[in-house]
């Protein structure tokens, strides 16, 4: 009885850091888009988009890339690889494709439109 509560302690302790593997993943991503009146960016990752809000660090410019936890919710640290310092962020959403995250991006940016005219590669 003791042996298989110490062998499930030890698969749960095991198996555990597997649990939110995909938000705990370093990835890269392209910024696409953003709005300056907003403060919001759109990272295009190989697993899709995300949306952020820009909290500090170098401004965020089309063509940046970035390296973090990209694909979670919630405030962190992202790397700007482009100008070697990081980039404190927001991540509001995540989606797999373009026209979801059209419809994600706050009603308030100027620069909506803008996000539906780029070709996505």
């Amino acid at each position: 009885m003791h042996a298989r509560l110490i062998i499930a302690a030890l698969a749960t302790l095991l198996l555990a850091p597997l649990t939110g593997a995909a938000e705990d993943q370093i990835t890269q991503g392209t910024l696409i888009w953003r709005d300056d009146s907003c403060f919001f960016f759109v990272l295009k990752t190989p697993e899709g988009f995300g949306l952020y809000e820009f909290l500090g660090g170098p401004s965020p410019m089309v063509g940046h890339v970035f390296e973090g936890k990209l694909t979670g919710f919630g405030g962190r640290k992202l790397m700007n690889l482009t100008e070697g310092k990081p980039t404190m962020a927001y991540s509001e959403t995540f989606t797999d494709s373009k026209s979801q995250m059209e419809k994600k991006i706050p009603r308030q940016c100027r620069k909506k439109k803008s996000f539906q005219e780029l070709e996505v590669q």
